[in-house]
């Protein structure tokens, strides 16, 4: 019978790098675990804050849009509630009928000036823009 002679198929250094990949990892995943839970008291602070502000945004945009005010009291400009101004341009938009358009009359071209003539070209040459004639 012959002996052969085999090798491992793993390394010792292929192990220990195994080893450290897995230990990165895991350390990784615990960070990551870890930043999550500080982070929920944070979130919820200010979650509680963005909810407060938006909660007082609503309520002086309600009252600017439901209440009489002054705009310019100097210039006499007043706001009025926003379903009163709708019920007032809808008045005013059927009282408007629509009709046809004019005719549209297109401005005349004004001749040009005859300092601003191109000089004439080479004899027997065509002007860029046409082509030659036979």
């Amino acid at each position: 019978m012959s002996e052969t002679n085999q090798t491992p198929k793993f390394s010792v250094s292929t192990v220990v790098t195994i080893l450290v990949m897995l230990l990165v990892f895991a350390g990784l995943v615990w960070f990551v675990t870890y930043q999550r839970q500080s982070m929920a008291s944070a979130d919820h602070q200010r979650r509680d804050e963005r909810l407060k502000n938006l909660s007082d945004l609503n309520a002086e945009n309600h009252k600017t849009l439901t209440s009489y005010r002054w705009i310019d009291k100097g210039k006499g400009i007043v706001g009025i509630p926003i379903d009163r101004a709708m019920r007032l341009e809808v008045a005013d938009l059927a009282a408007i009928r629509p009709h046809a358009a004019g005719p549209i009359t297109l401005p005349v071209p004004s001749p040009a000036p005859a300092g601003n003539q191109p000089s004439p070209s080479p004899a027997g040459a065509a002007p860029s823009g046409t082509p030659a004639k036979p």
